[in-house]
C-alpha cells in the first residue's frame, strides 16, 4: 500500500536514548521548509531543543502527564506570530495557525521516513515555554512534539504503558467526510 507513511505514525510515548543524527534533522528541517502554505507566508517558526540544559528547561514546561517526553532527544516547539499571517479583510481564519499545523506534519510525516517518531503534545504551559526558549511575545507557542526513535514499552510507567498499549481508533469516515454538502 502506497500510503504507509500516514498509518505508520503514531503517537507512542516511549523513547531510546539514541541520538538523532544531524543528516535525519537536517533532511526533516528540508521537508518543513516545503510544507505549503497561505499566499507562500511560512509563518511558522519551529525550534528543535537538542541541547541537554535547553531540553530539561524546557521540560519544566511541560504538564507532568508528559513527564515520559524527558526521555526524548530532542523536543520540537512550533511557534508562530499573527502578524506573518496572510489575511484578507472579509476572512477571519487564522491561517498562521493551520499553515503551522500543516509543518507540524510535515514533521511528523518526516520524522516516520527517517526511522523516527514523534508525539505531538498540547500539555504544556505556553510562557514557560516561551521564557525557556527565549520566544518573544508576539509568538504563540502552538504545540510542543517530542522526537526520538522508538523505545520498548517497559521503560514506560503503568499508566502510561497503558495509554500506548490501547488500540488505535479513528472516527468512521461518514463522520469526517461528506461528498457534495455538509452531511453529518
Amino acid at each position: 500500500m502506497p500510503y504507509t507513511i500516514f498509518f505508520d505514525r503514531y503517537s507512542k510515548r516511549a523513547y531510546l536514548d539514541k541520538d538523532i543524527p544531524k543528516e535525519s534533522l537536517d533532511r526533516i528541517f528540508e521537508i518543513i521548509r516545503w510544507t505549503p502554505s497561505c499566499a507562500n507566508k511560512q509563518p511558522w517558526r519551529i525550534i528543535f531543543v537538542q541541547d541537554k540544559a535547553q531540553h530539561e528547561k524546557l521540560m519544566t514546561a511541560l504538564a507532568k502527564g508528559n513527564a515520559w517526553a524527558a526521555k526524548a532527544p530532542v523536543l520540537v516547539v512550533v511557534c508562530a506570530r499573527e502578524s506573518d499571517d496572510y489575511s484578507r479583510e472579509d476572512d477571519p481564519v487564522k491561517y498562521y495557525q493551520f499553515d503551522s499545523g500543516m509543518a507540524t506534519l510535515s514533521l511528523l510525516l518526516g520524522a516516520v521516513q527517517e526511522g523516527l517518531m514523534g508525539h505531538p503534545m498540547a500539555g504544556y504551559d505556553a510562557p514557560a515555554v516561551k521564557k525557556a526558549l527565549d520566544i518573544p511575545d508576539e509568538y504563540h507557542v502552538l504545540c510542543v512534539v517530542s522526537l526520538g526513535y522508538e523505545g520498548p514499552i517497559d521503560l514506560l510507567d503503568e499508566r502510561t504503558r497503558t495509554k500506548d498499549e490501547s488500540p488505535r481508533v479513528r472516527k468512521e469516515i461518514n463522520e469526517i467526510i461528506s461528498m457534495d454538502k455538509f452531511a453529518f
